[in-house]
């Protein structure tokens, strides 16, 4: 079985890849382009002025999946569709190619999802008092040594008193790393303890120019019934409320589950919104011999969730999909298969 993969809204687009992609392969971007509407051309210039928009992002991913589909010479066997999985935002584009929305349905989710964070992140400084020009960061913890480090940062968590309680575990991205968000005060407080408890910790200071505490329940959780009844809204607009199962089965982030039910896959994309992405527990189902996942085309933009397949799933053959000369070497591999076989 294949698995396909799809990143989260913290990976910009390269825009001279993402052009150097389209001008090699025109013909395959503009039968992309008229098969998805007539603002697809609007929605691709839009990325071109705005890449970090999460939008854009999740858009992106969607035009790069479709290039792929269209491009692949190995047929899909009607019994074993691929499998999912996306990283927070990507678990939107995981429902988009499932056929429940527009592209341009995509890309205003995507948006909407992440002007409700920033609301919800100013309401909630406004009802603690807190300081309007307080900054939420987010710090990426690694550390070689660690055995299960999100679950280990959690329990030393647990166990201080920290100034404004608003820090939490974001993502939990392998046993060796994950990434916290809260407070700058409250982050800062906690660094000394941090590199105490774990020696060879490395901390990195990610960018998060919209001061939002990613994936943090306490601050977050406003934002589900909103976000549920904005992307129901839409599936009724599109006649595909009533779609009961997926033709390709998501793992969930929230507990590393299958979703193969819309509702299930829509109710698990919008709790893990304001959740910790539990993506070692996704390497579990993919590592699982009753899934059979043999390779992986790791959708771009970027290589991130490639690099986190290759280094946690040892059974499983990744193919990063994102630029001119990684597209050409996946197709190159698929030539030479089929060259194999005769």
């Amino acid at each position: 079985m294949r698995l396909i993969t799809f990143p989260g809204q913290g990976t910009s687009i390269s825009i001279p890849v993402l052009k150097a992609l389209i001008r090699n392969k025109s013909k395959q971007f503009q039968l992309i382009l008229n098969n998805n509407g007539t603002n697809a051309n609007d929605l691709l210039n839009f990325i071109f002025r705005n890449p970090s928009n999460p939008g854009s992002i999740a858009v992106c991913s969607n035009l790069l999946y479709q290039l792929y589909k269209i491009s692949s010479l190995t047929p899909t066997p009607a019994d074993e569709p691929p499998l999912l999985l996306g990283h927070s935002l990507g678990e939107l584009t995981c429902l988009s190619i499932n056929n429940l929305f527009t592209l341009n349905d995509l890309f205003k989710i995507s948006n909407y999802r992440n002007d409700l964070m920033i609301k919800y992140t100013e309401k909630y400084l406004i009802a603690h008092k807190i300081n309007h020009s307080s900054k939420f960061e987010m710090w990426a913890l690694s550390s070689p040594n660690a055995s299960d480090l999100p679950e280990q940062v959690y329990q030393l968590l647990t166990s201080l008193p920290i100034p404004n309680g608003t820090v939490s575990i974001a993502n939990a991205n392998s046993p060796k790393q994950c990434v916290v968000t809260g407070l700058v005060e409250d982050l800062e407080s906690l660094r000394t303890e941090l590199h105490i408890s774990f020696p060879k910790l490395r901390i990195t200071e990610l960018t998060n120019p919209s001061n939002i505490p990613f994936h943090n329940d306490r601050i977050l959780r406003p934002i589900q019934e909103p976000l549920y009844d904005y992307i129901w809204s839409i599936l009724k607009q599109n006649n595909t409320q009533t779609m009961t199962e997926l033709p390709m089965g998501i793992i969930a982030n929230l507990d590393g589950g299958v979703s193969r039910f819309v509702h299930h896959a829509l109710e698990k994309f919008i709790k893990c919104s304001s959740n910790t992405v539990e993506f070692t527990k996704c390497y579990e189902t993919i590592n699982n011999k009753a899934f059979n996942v043999t390779d992986s085309v790791c959708i771009g933009p970027g290589n991130v969730i490639f690099n986190l397949v290759r280094r946690n799933c040892p059974d499983v053959v990744p193919f990063e999909y994102s630029s001119l000369t990684t597209v050409n070497l996946f197709h190159e591999h698929e030539l030479q298969l089929q060259e194999d076989k005769k």
